[in-house]
């Protein structure tokens, strides 16, 4: 069975600010803000060190830090230090006192780039707790737990994926295809197959690679075969 290397995709959302914040903090904040979503990270990084600097003086409250500390996290995720973006998502969720449902998200995703699956299962499973209804949460969360090897708790989790609607649903589908397929239920593993072709619109290579394999295991049960199964990962909207 060939597993793809473990890959997260996430849409970060730089927050912006609300007008109760003091006229200087607001302003650079805000020019970092601008700056992230031209994707000038390094500039953005730059301002909201600035914006923390100022907050010294003018005493924001940790909501708004919280957001400080976030944006900072999703600028350097981008630039692939991803060792200080786990520090900032930690400093924002504990500014926020563990209700940061965006950042325990964040953090999961980093900790899965550094491959700390046990912080990244953890961070995810904060981010389901806050927000069950996070169908992407789930897909990322079954992916580490296909790393761990632990495919029934990957089972359920790529279901709530397909249940919440994550963006992977084609993939969920499959990866859950695949899962029956080790399990030896071929018949509900063809099933899931063919809805992730269904719902890929006929777009999952895995899918259809996998759907072959079942049948030519149907025709010889030849226990190699085991290894053409392919997982699939969570791919970009439009890609």
């Amino acid at each position: 069975m060939r597993v793809l290397s473990f890959i997260f995709i996430i849409v970060f959302v730089f927050f912006t600010t609300v007008s109760a914040q003091t006229l200087l903090v607001r302003q650079v904040f805000d020019e970092g803000t601008r700056a992230a979503q031209k994707a000038r990270y390094e500039k953005a990084l730059e301002n909201y060190r600035k914006a923390i600097h100022h907050s010294e003086d003018e005493k924001p409250n940790d909501e708004f830090l919280a957001k400080i500390h976030f944006n900072s996290g999703v600028c350097l995720y981008h630039l692939k230090r991803y060792s200080e973006a786990v520090e900032e998502f930690n400093e924002a969720i504990k500014l926020s006192r563990g209700s940061y449902q965006k950042a325990f998200y964040a953090l999961g995703i980093t900790h899965g780039e550094l491959k700390n699956w046990l912080k990244a299962e953890k961070a995810f499973r904060e981010a389901v707790n806050l927000k069950r209804k996070d169908g992407e949460a789930w897909f990322d969360l079954a992916m580490v737990l296909l790393e761990k090897r632990d495919f029934d708790a990957a089972e359920k989790a790529f279901q709530n994926a397909v249940k919440y609607k994550s963006i992977g649903s084609a993939d969920a589908h499959n990866n859950l295809g695949v899962i029956y397929a080790l399990k030896d239920n071929f018949l509900l593993a063809g099933s899931e197959f063919k809805t992730a072709l269904v719902v890929s619109n006929g777009k999952s290579i895995e899918a259809r690679n996998n759907l072959e394999f079942c049948k030519s295991y149907k025709r010889n049960f030849n226990q190699n075969l085991l290894a053409r199964l392919e997982f699939s990962r969570k791919n970009k909207q439009g890609e």
